[in-house]
């Protein structure tokens, strides 16, 4: 095996150093940034390109940032955009320069659309597969649950991805659990991206500029996680004016002011978001039996920008959420409080040394906490869970030559994690406490190299190696335990002492053949490894779900993928399309035990997981229109998700609980005209698998039930059409303002979120019958109402 790794590593470092086409014609390289005129804000996505050389340019990034090389000579750079002006400008190519360009916005009326530009780079073109942009403007015109913009609901209907169930924010990529996914807010994790019991996510769209969502074969830059990437960037704020941007929704309000610091230096912006039902239903419920009501979330986000020079940025951002409330239950004689939440801060400092490398140094800390306490005929309890993260990353993007882009760094984060600790006091004051269960502590570290090589013009091959370690250390106590659960014996490490460690080779590799100048082949392999878990026998991501570590107890989990697609550019991009296979295979996936129920215990949860192997297979289809009136995307997977545990189903294969055979997604925006906006979805999703009992019996007098095989049992089939209509309204002075008019589940169908047991007849009827009956979170159609408005 070391053998291998040592030829694979030779045969690596070999392609990355192949030599630049043999052409005595000098090369020089031409960088800089795409910026808006107007706000100084980055444009990421724009087309930067030589018209007497188009295969010469770039797309791009998220910082606005471009570079690419060509032969010397006279050219004309054209610089492309949607929603702005084109530009073009002569350039000599007799040198290395950095240039950057200032695009004006337009507007125009929709028969006169003209293609001049690409939001983004066309699906043909991208080296990764599986990646997928999603542009905060379309997100905005779409229907969506009680008027709140919900960037994770988008991300849901895109092919390939599931949702974890209606009124949920948790999603599924390709067989993957939903912890399974890194999400990214300006590099911090989310841990729990769900406010209102996964109603809503925690990303206010006010705040965010851009949202790439990666499936499958991640680039090397991305590690801990299995299935997918969603790298979500807050806006830096507008370096020239100040404006004012909000909204008034029928449940949450939400608030966003930016504007320069120092103008063309330095901009701030601070986004903030609160819902109000409690504050304004309060008053009138105070003195009913309801009470008034008992929650309520809110969240801020804020970024300082700096540009300290032409080479050098600094950038400082946060986040801080929350949801609080209390229930009330049995007539008063269980009541209960709760919170939790995300908070972030990232700093980040942007340094080019030439128009060939540049880098990027980020330090981070997030965080999510969670506390439960309630009384129940004078019975007290706190339970508490919560991750704590403090990680650094340098990264550097080096531009050799027109043929090679690499990317390479390091990566560290320290984990904190609190388990399901908590403490309960009886009536007559005996207390229980979780004292023996500590706070687990790892050390992850990664190191990766990447590069996109075109080997001719038309074969781009991306080769990527990440290395990723993991150590738990103490102070940590490993119990050994009897069939009673008692304690029989155990083995204690003292403060940073290594108790286990881990350490993967994770290559990605993919591949992208032009067949002509409108369509491409592409092909991809990876092996990932995660190291940080949450096991949840709930249908989605609850607060109350634990992440554990790998440990002594656990084994980290691993992912290896394989995938091959075709993709084609229809009409200058107008159109775009393709169809994806893939299969998965997964080890080290973690379910709870048979029998496991959840409770107060001084048992380390690890405890209670079982191990087994997992496989996912599929095909999925995507057709998007990008530009003009009518703009869209139709999404359909055809997949099958299976689960083997020696422990679990007498050993048998099983459906997982998100294993959904069809999945089928349509979306549509059409702008009649200056004013008005329409938007529409329709889902369709082959029903949950989950497991129910199938006979009910009596013995010694209690009621005991059968349960048939695991995820036997299949829900009833998903579907929903949600509407929308948009009215831009006058402005008024300075002011800009529209009105968003939505109708959720339009026909009121009653999709299944649970189901339940019950039964027809005497309980101690031998003829009593069983009967599965569901309960839907929103069985009607429910309309809401949003004023936007702009201020600058």
């Amino acid at each position: 095996m070391r053998l291998l790794l040592h030829h694979t590593f030779i045969l690596l470092l070999s392609l990355l150093c192949l030599a630049t086409p043999a052409a005595a014609q000098s090369v020089y390289t031409l960088s800089g940034r795409v910026l808006d005129a107007t706000t100084g804000e980055a444009l990421a996505g724009a087309a930067v390109a030589l018209k007497e050389r188009p295969a010469a340019g770039a797309i791009t990034d998220a910082a606005g940032r471009y570079s690419f090389a060509a032969y010397e000579g006279m050219y004309t750079l054209v610089v492309k955009y949607i929603g702005y002006e084109a530009q073009e400008q002569p350039v000599q190519f007799n040198q290395s320069i950095s240039i950057t360009i200032r695009l004006t916005p337009t507007t125009y009326k929709v028969q006169e659309v003209e293609v001049v530009a690409e939001r983004k780079p066309p699906i043909t073109e991208t080296p990764v597969m599986g990646q997928l942009e999603l542009p905060l403007e379309t997100i905005k015109t779409l229907p969506v649950l009680f008027g709140e913009v919900d960037i994770l609901k988008i991300v849901s209907l895109m092919p390939g991805v599931k949702s974890a169930g209606e009124g949920s924010t948790g999603f599924y990529v390709r067989g993957g659990g939903a912890d399974q996914n890194l999400v990214l807010l300006d590099k911090a994790i989310v841990y729990n991206p769900g406010h209102l019991f996964n109603f809503f996510s925690v990303f206010n769209s006010d705040a965010i500029d851009q949202t790439t969502l990666i499936k499958g074969n991640m680039p090397a830059l991305y590690g801990g996680r299995l299935s997918s990437v969603l790298d979500i960037g807050m806006k830096e704020g507008d370096l020239n004016d100040f404006r004012v941007d909000g909204g008034i929704g029928l449940i949450a309000s939400r608030l966003s002011v930016q504007g320069p610091l120092v103008e063309d230096k330095a901009a701030f912006i601070l986004s903030g978001r609160r819902t109000y039902a409690d504050v304004l239903m309060n008053p009138f419920l105070k003195n009913t039996d309801q009470g008034g009501v008992p929650y309520y979330f809110y969240d801020l986000n804020g970024k300082l920008s700096f540009i300290l020079s032409e080479k050098d940025k600094l950038y400082f951002s946060g986040y801080y959420g929350r949801d609080v409330g209390e229930l009330t239950l049995s007539e008063g004689r269980f009541k209960g409080d709760f919170f939790w939440g995300n908070s972030s801060a990232t700093a980040r400092w942007n340094h080019t040394f030439n128009d060939k490398l540049e880098m990027d140094v980020h330090g981070v800390m997030s965080k999510y906490d969670f506390e439960f306490s309630w009384d129940f005929g004078g019975f007290t309890t706190v339970a508490q869970t919560g991750v704590q993260d403090y990680s650094a990353s340098l990264d550097f993007n080096y531009k050799p030559h027109v043929r090679h882009h690499l990317q390479y760094g390091l990566q560290y984060t320290y984990h904190k994690l609190l388990p399901r600790a908590g403490e309960a006091e009886s009536a007559s004051g005996e207390i229980f406490g979780t004292d023996q269960l500590l706070t687990k502590y790892g050390h992850e570290y990664g190191l990766y190299l990447s590069d996109d090589i075109y080997l001719t013009d038309r074969l781009l091959l991306s080769l990527g190696i990440r290395n990723s370690y993991f150590t738990q250390t103490g102070p940590f106590t490993f119990y050994q335990f009897d069939e009673n659960l008692l304690t029989t014996d155990s083995t204690v490490y003292g403060s940073g002492e290594k108790v286990r460690t881990f350490s993967a080779w994770e290559p990605r590799v993919s591949a992208k053949y032009d067949i002509n100048k409108k369509s491409s082949v592409k092909a991809a392999f990876s092996k990932s490894a995660q190291y940080l878990h949450l096991v949840s026998n709930a249908y989605t991501t609850l607060p109350l779900d634990v992440w554990a570590p790998s440990s002594a107890m656990v084994e980290p989990q691993r992912a290896t993928q394989y995938a091959l697609g075709y993709f084609r550019s229809i009409k200058e991009n107008q159109y775009e399309g393709s169809v994806e296979v893939y299969y998965k295979d997964l080890e080290n996936q973690l379910e709870y035990r048979e029998g496991f129920a959840p409770g107060p215990s001084n048992r380390d949860l690890e405890y209670e997981f079982v191990s087994g192997s997992g496989r996912s297979y599929g095909v999925e289809l995507f057709l998007r229109k990008n530009y003009g009136a009518l703009q869209g995307w139709f999404g359909y997977t055809l997949s099958r998700t299976t689960r083997k545990f020696p422990e679990l189903n007498k050993g048998h294969t099983f459906p997982a609980r998100y294993d959904r055979r069809h999945d089928l997604s349509v979306v549509g925006s059409y702008k009649y005209n200056d004013r008005w906006t329409f938007g529409g979805s329709f889902v369709y999703g082959t029903g949950e698998a989950t497991t129910l009992p199938v006979r009910r019996y009596f013995l010694e007098g209690t009621v005991n039930y059968q349960y048939g095989d695991r995820n036997s049992f299949r829900m009833q089939p998903t579907h929903r059409l949600d509407l929308s209509a948009t009215l831009e309204g006058r402005k008024w002075k300075n002011i800009e303002n529209s009105w968003t008019f939505s109708i959720y589940n339009v026909y009121g169908r009653r999709n299944p979120y649970l189901y339940y047991i019950d039964n027809e007849g005497s309980a101690y009827d031998s003829g009593v019958k069983l009967q599965a009956k569901k309960v839907s979170i929103v069985p009607f159609p429910l309309p809401s109402v949003t004023l936007n408005f702009t201020w600058k």
